[in-house]
């Protein structure tokens, strides 16, 4: 079973589309996994509620919602991951006003039974039994794909902006998100994490599971756009789509994120020790490969924010292989960490 974990806010003019293309998905039929649909209102307050009612009572065996109080939309996703179904397999965060491709699910789905394949090969490394005696992947994996830019009435927009060829990792993770939350499909393992440990601080939710897949397991990005990421006037976070409004958009986040992106690599390097404090024969977490990386986040915190240390921080960007995707985001980074003024 897969559970789709949506968060709403005042959604109600694209809302019915979401959830009708949800439940249109073609996974059940093609790939034998039931879908089921969780939805959290965050204080709506246009009528929202009215239409997850009518939702519910129609698909009572799909759809559940609750009311929660106006807590904003990264506690809003956790709060659904403390509260989503333990019995399932598969979890997949929503937005509120996108419009699903009808194979999105079944495409995360598939390429995570292919990436768990391996592992299961090296039982002793990667394969758990839990209090009750069920066979777990200790593994976290996440599939991601690229949004389709469609305006108000799912016309695709024409995207000066390429965004393909991402190259996925925890180098990239520390300093950059690529992973949009809407596309994102997550075996069982990584919801356990994210559940267990929640974090005190994150720039974005989606960011926080881009860095545990990368450092813990392992997640892949399809250059498929199986989702309509719907761009108008109230998105809570959405995508350029000129190169000045794109390059002007990197400038301001690179000035208000520096510390934001230090503060989260802090509440990383916090968890991670109580994870191994939780789990310390956990091959996963001892691994040399996962003590490297927290390494890598150790350093950045260490040095941010100190104008000196210059040859240790060339030192770190040279021995680690830190980068953003994009070749001027990446001089302009490392221009920034070399300042010590990251």
């Amino acid at each position: 079973m897969i559970q789709v974990l949506m968060s709403t806010y005042n959604g109600k003019d694209y809302l019915r589309e979401q959830i009708d293309s949800i439940l249109s998905q073609d996974c059940e039929e093609k790939a034998d996994v039931k879908l089921k649909l969780l939805i959290r209102d965050d204080g709506s307050k246009d009528g929202t509620q009215e239409i997850l009612r009518k939702y519910a009572a129609k698909y009572p065996d799909q759809v559940n919602w609750y009311q929660g109080e106006n807590i904003g939309v990264i506690k809003s996703f956790f709060d659904l991951i403390e509260k989503s179904d333990e019995k399932a397999d598969y979890y997949a965060f929503s937005d509120q006003d996108d419009y699903w491709h009808k194979e999105k699910l079944r495409a995360g789905i598939e390429k995570i039974k292919e990436m768990s394949k391996k592992y299961q090969q090296e039982k002793d490394k990667y394969i758990g039994f839990s209090e009750k005696n069920s066979v777990y992947l200790k593994v976290p994996l996440l599939y991601c794909c690229s949004p389709l830019l469609v305006d108000e009435n799912l016309k695709e927009i024409d995207n000066e902006m390429t965004r393909k060829n991402k190259i996925p990792s925890f180098e990239n993770a520390v300093v950059e998100n690529i992973v949009t939350g809407c596309t994102i499909v997550m075996n069982k393992t990584l919801r356990d994490m994210a559940k267990k440990q929640p974090p005190k601080f994150t720039v974005m939710h989606d960011w926080w599971f881009y860095l545990l897949a990368s450092c813990y397991g392992e997640l892949y990005f399809d250059e498929k756009q199986l989702i309509s990421y719907r761009q108008h006037g109230t998105n809570t976070v959405g995508y350029n789509t000129s190169k000045l409004k794109e390059f002007k958009d990197r400038v301001k986040r690179f000035k208000g994120n520096r510390r934001n992106i230090t503060n989260q690599l802090k509440d990383f390097v916090r968890i991670y020790e109580l994870y191994l404090k939780d789990e310390p024969d956990n091959s996963v977490f001892k691994a040399k490969k996962t003590k490297q990386k927290i390494h890598i986040a150790k350093m950045l915190v260490k040095y941010s924010g100190k104008p000196g240390f210059i040859i240790k921080r060339a030192g770190l960007l040279k021995k680690t292989g830190i980068y953003r995707q994009r070749k001027v985001d990446n001089i302009i980074f490392k221009i920034i960490l070399l300042s010590g003024s990251y």
